[in-house]
């Protein structure tokens, strides 16, 4: 196995790492490690499953001193954290794409897409294990159940005839990555209408020129609203970057040779000292320009304070990424984010930072936006529907209103059947106190 792969890459490949090829490895990251520590690691066989596992106290327990003990415990931590991130954003693949469409070729070509080579087993085993969980989940539709099965049975059958090796992803051919099939007619309102266009993911030949500025750089708040006129319901803030790749990837990518980045991997001292682990979620860059064109920040239905420090945040990855622009994108089903959207402050705004604020429906038939952002001339514009903001709140009192209104007769409902029963409560009563004096009467005489 070559050790000249990314980081980025190999990472999601380390579990079958024999023992030399994790030594190459760390050798490469020149940590100050010698022979004598890479004799430990090959006298106890650690390799690529089981060095994630491994602490400080575990390699000194196995010989090594303290301070490579600790060097190879914080780049097993960084292994796990990997790992981690890299099987739970292909797991993202069950729930952004309908049962119908599962298959195991498929789920390696979107993970392939998605996060780079994909080795065959790991891409095998994270599928089956997936499989096998909706199998045994009770909760999962009959459609689910059936779809699992017949996939499990046919891997059975293949089993049994002898597996023929899945495709070589390194020589696979680019395929659209696509979004479930929906009748859905999905629209864009913002202060500037814009026509919705044919599906960027399903036409490739449609109309899809690169929206441009003045000055001939490309506009990044138009292509967002392209891009998310595309967007399919996204209930998760992983799903909305999924989405946000998506489109990006068959547009910007496929069409015109853009580099569409995901999960960026930085790596950073702050100010407290320690080393940290940055994932910035897109980048996007021209094919023969040495800087990126815009950074995007994705947040879902982020409070105040949570912004606030993704308003900081960013400008760690610009100092590392050096983009001509960065973008907080923030989606919500909230009505605030455009009735009394957030701002960051007039500091961070002249320091380069662009936000804009997508509020949706539940569906995502319906979308409407504010943004603050720098112009051509370096000044800051805003984009803010006030109109709708207004039919927003007014339509929210509505609901509202209809809601209290059926509350109250569902009240006044209750109040007339408890009437009821109380005025037969009061007839039994009096029934009961004629029988008694009948009673008492009849024992007198």
């Amino acid at each position: 196995m070559s050790t000249s792969t990314s980081f980025s890459n190999r990472s999601t490949l380390a579990e079958n790492w024999d023992t030399e090829t994790l030594i190459n490895f760390l050798r490469d990251l020149n940590i100050n490690l010698d022979e004598d520590d890479f004799k430990i690691l090959r006298k106890e066989k650690i390799d690529g499953q089981i060095f994630p596992d491994m602490t400080e106290r575990k390699f000194m327990k196995d010989g090594m001193k303290w301070g490579p003990a600790m060097k190879l415990e914080k780049q097993a931590k960084i292994f796990r954290e990997k790992s981690r991130v890299s099987e739970k954003g292909k797991i993202e693949y069950f729930w952004l794409f309908p049962c119908g469409v599962w298959s195991l070729q498929h789920f390696i070509s979107w993970s392939t897409n998605m996060f780079g080579l994909t080795e065959r087993n790991e891409a095998h085993t994270v599928f089956y294990n997936t499989l096998y969980i909706f199998r045994d989940d009770p909760m999962a539709s009959q459609e689910i159940h059936e779809v699992v099965r017949n996939l499990l049975l046919k891997k059975k059958v293949s089993g049994k005839k002898g597996r023929k090796p899945l495709a070589d992803t390194s020589n696979l051919q680019e395929e659209i990555i696509e979004k479930p099939v929906s009748s859905k007619s999905d629209s864009l309102v913002s202060s500037t209408p814009i026509a919705k266009k044919r599906s960027i993911s399903k036409v490739l030949d449609a109309s899809a020129d690169i929206p441009l500025r003045d000055d001939k750089s490309i506009d990044i708040l138009e292509i967002l609203k392209t891009a998310v006129r595309d967007f399919d319901q996204v209930p998760r803030e992983s799903t909305y970057d999924a989405e946000m790749y998506r489109v990006l990837v068959n547009w910007l990518r496929k069409i015109h040779g853009y580099e569409i980045t995901g999960q960026w991997h930085l790596e950073q001292v702050c100010d407290d000292g320690d080393y940290y682990h940055l994932y910035c979620d897109l980048t996007i860059k021209k094919p023969e320009n040495p800087h990126l064109e815009a950074l995007l920040e994705l947040l879902a239905t982020a409070s105040i304070s949570k912004l606030d420090g993704h308003f900081e945040q960013v400008f760690k990855y610009k100092e590392q990424l050096h983009p001509r622009e960065i973008w907080i994108v923030h989606f919500s089903r909230e009505d605030y984010v455009v009735t009394n959207p957030y701002w960051p402050s007039e500091k961070l705004q002249e320091k380069g930072l662009n936000v804009v604020h997508f509020w949706h429906d539940r569906d995502f038939k319906n979308v409407r936006m504010s943004a603050r952002f720098r112009d051509t001339t370096d000044h800051m514009q805003s984009e803010i529907d006030e109109t709708d903001s207004l039919k927003i709140c007014i339509a929210r009192l509505e609901v509202e209103n209809a809601e209290l209104r059926k509350k109250f007769a569902e009240i006044e409902a209750r109040n007339a059947e408890l009437k009821a029963r109380i005025a037969k409560l009061e007839d039994k009563q009096l029934q009961n106190e004629i029988v008694k004096n009948l009673l008492s009467v009849s024992r007198k005489t």
